[in-house]
């Protein structure tokens, strides 16, 4: 409708108007969902600007090519009206129309993600206060200080010495929890050594009966993690490697960097797997603490398959693999 009056200035006939709209319009919807079509088979984005230039350059000329060649042979063979308008301006006219409605796409698509990474942000933030909860009510539990004083006053007349570590530890623990309370992503470096403190309290508790190995790289402690997002997976690997392995048990964290830049991280015990059906002790439960995980692993990252539970091996051991990549919130 805008174009009619431009469209009659060539044409000088409204009938030759209203032809050229149906004819035109239509096709030009058409070439812009082939566009589109190709833009998403090439994954082409506006993370590589030039390539995304020269992409949407050279696409929407092929476009104006094919517009004006289907234009030519309607109109100047098939219909014989000899219209004024110059091959090249109007290549160039409807391949900047097809650029402009190609960039228009690739901007809106980026609004349209950034809004929704914005609200995965805020759910994510909303998840980190629920863990908190969870984690100060359920996993953080009075059971875990009652065993840790227990551990204390075992040894406070026999081995005060050896008590200097394990009050450090639970110390700097709780430290930890309480300085993160309100961070929604924190460093995996000190994510790591709060479930080595962790560890470190729950080794005076079991001595000899528990030995546990952590490891991470140098090169991935300053990576942004989910806040207090090993405590279930550690807590399980202690809870329910008591009830299948063999003594000693063995626990083990290991944390990897990644080709991408992100991390690998590693929870193994030395128990087997404990399906849901399988008889478990009458206080056990199980399953909350790794779904909520879950949970806040998607709302962070967008990926439900970055936790991978059970693995078995040979031997026995149970590991679970958590993959984490570079955040991009």
């Amino acid at each position: 409708m805008v174009t009619f009056p431009l469209k009659f200035g060539i044409f000088e006939s409204w009938a030759h108007v209203i032809a050229a709209t149906l004819y035109r319009e239509p096709l030009g919807l058409l070439l812009t969902c082939c566009l589109r079509l190709a833009f998403k088979r090439q994954s082409i984005n506006s993370t590589q600007p030039l390539r995304l230039g020269l992409k949407v350059l050279s696409l929407s000329m092929l476009a104006g090519a094919i517009d004006i060649i289907t234009y030519w042979l309607i109109f100047n063979h098939g219909l014989k009206i000899d219209s004024s308008q110059s091959a090249l301006g109007l290549f160039c006219y409807r391949s900047l129309l097809y650029c402009v409605w190609s960039f228009l796409y690739f901007w809106i698509g980026d609004q349209m993600k950034a809004r929704k990474r914005l609200l995965d942000l805020m759910r994510a933030e909303m998840a980190a206060r629920d863990a908190e909860i969870l984690m100060l009510r359920a996993q953080v539990t009075p059971h875990f200080l009652f065993n840790a004083f227990n551990a204390i006053l075992a040894d406070l007349e026999r081995r005060p010495q050896s008590l200097v570590p394990v009050v450090q530890g639970l110390s700097d623990y709780f430290r930890y929890t309480l300085s993160t309370r309100h961070e929604t992503l924190v460093p995996l470096g000190i994510e790591f050594d709060a479930m080595v403190n962790y560890l470190t309290v729950e080794k005076a508790r079991f001595r000899d009966s528990l030995v546990v190995e952590t490891h991470i790289d140098p090169s991935v402690r300053g990576l942004p993690v989910p806040g207090i997002f090993l405590q279930p997976l550690v807590e399980n690997a202690l809870k329910f490697g008591h009830l299948t392995s063999t003594t000693p048990l063995h626990v083990g964290l290991r944390v990897t960097g990644a080709a991408d830049g992100g991390a690998r991280i590693e929870v193994t015990n030395s128990g087997h797997w404990l399906t849901p059906t399988e008889n478990r002790e009458a206080h056990q439960t199980g399953g909350c603490g790794l779904s909520n995980l879950r949970k806040r692993l998607i709302l962070s990252y967008g990926n439900e398959n970055l936790l991978q539970v059970p693995t078995r091996y040979a031997q026995g051991d149970v590991m679970v693999h958590l993959s984490l990549p570079r955040p991009i919130l």
